[in-house]
């Protein structure tokens, strides 16, 4: 899908709850230069979008976005990043939900950080997180989400997330043995792991965007968010 596509889109206030949450996922690594023979400076790869949730204290993401990170060192597949406003810091997997497409993220502490001075960023980060919904809405409720669509590509100065709008299709499927929301709306790749929210209520996560429209729908603008249920499931045992 190209960059004309995403339509309706438009830039939110930076007090909205769902903007505030969500954090670029990235890549960092080193590149070797054939020529210089020699490696250039590490370059950020976005590769996708995560989110906090407040009450548990975890990132969220999709499981796909990051599984290429299991198994492997650093000096191989590069370091894993979460960031905002041009602020990245380093992260590892702690659990990943293939059968969900769900990832939780957990920060790392740098050595130039005391454990003191390390709890008080976590308090800060996860103050403007995101709260779990506690039921399905019908089709054609207005829904909003926000992430990092076509990765470094559209990323300004400042890194901020692009927001969108759409309506719910279909409140619940049941696919793959997994509870999902059809979702209409514009989406692109790098909008995986973005939160969906109310639009009059954007504090609360109704689920994740964990996959583009369909290519058999013709490019419908139709795409399943994995459910709210599954979301708290994973961060309450990620908290056990």
């Amino acid at each position: 899908m190209e960059n004309q596509e995403l339509i309706n889109v438009k830039k939110n206030n930076d007090n909205t709850p769902i903007y505030k949450a969500v954090r670029a996922v990235g890549l960092v690594k080193p590149i070797f230069d054939e020529i210089k023979q020699g490696f250039r400076p590490p370059m950020l790869q976005v590769i996708g979008t995560a989110f906090l949730l407040k009450n548990y204290r975890v990132m969220i993401t999709c499981g796909h976005v990051v599984s290429d990170f299991i198994n492997l060192p650093t000096e191989v597949s590069g370091m894993l990043v979460i960031g905002r406003e041009g602020r990245y810091a380093p992260v590892k997997i702690d659990i990943l939900d293939f059968a969900h497409d769900l990832a939780i993220l957990k920060p790392i502490k740098t050595p130039n950080l005391t454990d003191e001075q390390f709890k008080m960023v976590l308090d800060r980060e996860f103050s403007s997180g995101l709260e779990i919904a506690d039921q399905y809405y019908r089709a054609s409720t207005k829904i909003a989400y926000a992430g990092y669509p076509l990765g470094t590509k559209l990323l300004n100065q400042k890194h901020d997330p692009t927001y969108a709008t759409g309506v719910v299709g279909v409140e619940i499927c049941n696919t793959h043995n997994r509870k999902e929301v059809r979702i209409t709306g514009p989406i692109v790749g790098g909008f995986s792991g973005a939160p969906i929210v109310l639009e009059d209520d954007p504090a609360k996560v109704l689920g994740i965007i964990s996959n583009s429209p369909n290519k058999e729908a013709g490019d419908a603008n139709i795409f399943m968010a994995i459910s709210w249920e599954h979301i708290r499931a994973l961060a309450e045992l990620s908290n056990s």
